[in-house]
C-alpha cells in the first residue's frame, strides 16, 4: 500500500482554485493569501495535514511551483486549465477544475519528489502557524 494519498481530493481542488484566485494567474501569491482565500470562497480553514499532502500533490503534478515564499500556478497548469475551461462550457456535471485533475495521474515517487526536494525548504508549517495565529 502506498504510503501517499495517490488520488485527487476536495480540498486539492479548493487549493488550486484558491491559488487561481490569490494570484489572478499571473506571479505568486502567499500562503496567508492563498488561506484567506479558501475561507472567503468556502469558510474553510484547510487543516495542516490537508495543506501538505495537497501542495505535495500539486507540485508533482507541475501545477504549482515555489518562488521564494511564494506559491504560484504553472505555466503548464495555466495552459491545460485554459483549455480545459474552452472545452467544458457545455459540460455542467464537474468543474474544469476536476475535470483538469482527474486527467491528472499521481505517482508515489512524484510526490516523494515533491516533498523531499521542491517542498524541503518552503516553511508550510510556519507560514501555517501564522496564518492560525493572526486570523484562526
Amino acid at each position: 500500500m502506498s504510503k501517499f494519498n495517490l488520488s485527487w481530493q476536495a480540498t486539492d481542488e479548493q487549493l488550486l482554485d484558491a491559488l487561481l484566485l490569490a494570484t489572478g494567474g499571473e506571479g505568486g501569491a502567499t500562503l496567508q493569501d492563498v488561506l484567506l482565500m479558501i475561507d472567503a470562497l468556502d469558510g474553510d480553514v484547510l487543516a495542516l495535514q490537508d495543506l501538505e499532502q495537497g501542495l505535495e500533490k500539486l507540485v508533482s503534478a507541475g501545477f504549482v511551483q515555489v518562488q521564494k515564499n511564494k506559491l504560484a500556478l504553472s505555466e503548464q497548469f495555466l495552459a491545460r486549465y485554459e483549455e480545459v475551461t474552452l472545452n467544458s462550457a457545455d459540460e455542467t456535471s464537474e468543474s474544469p477544475l476536476q475535470k483538469l485533475l482527474s486527467q491528472t495521474s499521481l505517482s508515489e515517487a512524484g510526490i516523494q519528489q515533491a516533498k523531499t526536494e521542491t517542498l524541503k525548504k518552503y516553511k508550510l508549517k510556519n507560514y501555517y502557524q501564522q496564518y492560525l495565529e493572526q486570523f484562526g
